[in-house]
């Protein structure tokens, strides 16, 4: 059975696209975006967390560890570059003071978890979404699950950066109902600036996702000093314009709360910690430059 890395099932998510949904959060992104909301998507391969309150200091995992990776008390506690992520540290923790971000999941396995809130979809109008990480990056699994979400007619959704080869793209229209997409950037000096990547690949997708599907949003993520300017707004908003004009915009205010995640898997955090959301007036101005531009705004609550 095919399998993939899964690193969360949300249930009861109700901004992952219309109704009531499950959101199914895979491993991998070729992207590495400054403000990254879930680090612990970026990686492939399972990554051990560190949660030192809950720790109780009986050094069980120092003594299993085959490399010397874990020297516990010390600020850093694991070596990364030491750790071969066979997991004997997080099997031996009784506080689950260390543990893995993810685990393989096989088709079936995440199908069943999907159905057992089937009846919420069906009341709702809702259905199942895949995120990430980036959903199109284990395109194999991503696939295979869709096929697998349709036969049971559950309504589809996908929140994607488009970074993906356009062959493998087209491969998801048949298979979902609705795109949720970010254009971040338009500037492609920018956008690689911001993200490690120019934005080529993913404007020429927006433009063949457009010609073939009808159910878009395009999500603009709002990071203070980087992609909430007017003149990115608007260079976004005019391109949305350009490609068809009934397509609607969310603006994404920043989420402070992912430093959190950055210290849990001994990651620096890019941006400053006094960067903070737009203000509610501050992201209603921007809101009125994708309108002045011809667009649909839309808020969470209305996807």
């Amino acid at each position: 059975m095919t399998s993939g890395i899964v690193f969360d099932i949300k249930t009861f998510a109700i901004h992952d696209g219309p109704g009531i949904r499950t959101t199914v959060f895979l491993k991998g992104c070729p992207l590495r975006c400054l403000w990254c909301q879930n680090p612990e998507g970026l990686e492939i391969q399972p990554q051990i967390w560190h949660f030192p309150a809950k720790c109780i200091g009986c050094k069980q995992c120092e003594a299993v560890c085959p490399h010397n990776a874990i020297e516990v008390g010390t600020e850093h506690w694991i070596n990364r570059e030491l750790c071969c992520r066979c997991g004997l540290c997080a099997d031996t923790c009784v506080t689950n003071s260390l543990a893995f971000d993810s685990k393989e999941m096989t088709v079936d396995e995440v199908t069943g978890r999907v159905l057992e809130d089937v009846v919420f979809y069906r009341n709702s109008h809702g259905g199942v979404t895949l995120s990430g990480g980036e959903a199109t990056f284990q395109y194999s699994f991503s696939l295979a699950l869709l096929q697998e979400f349709k036969r049971k007619n559950l309504h589809t959704a996908i929140e994607s950066c488009m970074h993906c080869s356009p062959d493998v793209w087209k491969q998801f229209f048949p298979l979902i109902d609705k795109f949720i997409v970010d254009l971040k950037c338009m500037d492609s000096n920018q956008h690689k600036a911001f993200t490690g990547m120019d934005n080529h690949m993913i404007l020429e997708n927006f433009r063949i996702l457009a010609e073939n599907k009808e159910d878009i949003l395009v999500r603009i993520p709002m990071i203070p000093g980087m992609t909430a300017t007017h003149e990115n707004v608007a260079a976004i908003s005019s391109f949305v314009y350009s490609i068809r004009k009934t397509i609607p915009v969310e603006l994404i205010n920043y989420n402070p709360l992912a430093p959190g995640k950055y210290r849990i898997m001994g990651k620096q955090y890019c941006l400053d910690s006094d960067c903070n959301p737009l203000s509610r007036a501050r992201l209603a101005e921007l809101e009125e430059v994708v309108r002045d531009c011809g667009l649909q705004v839309v808020s969470q609550n209305e996807v």
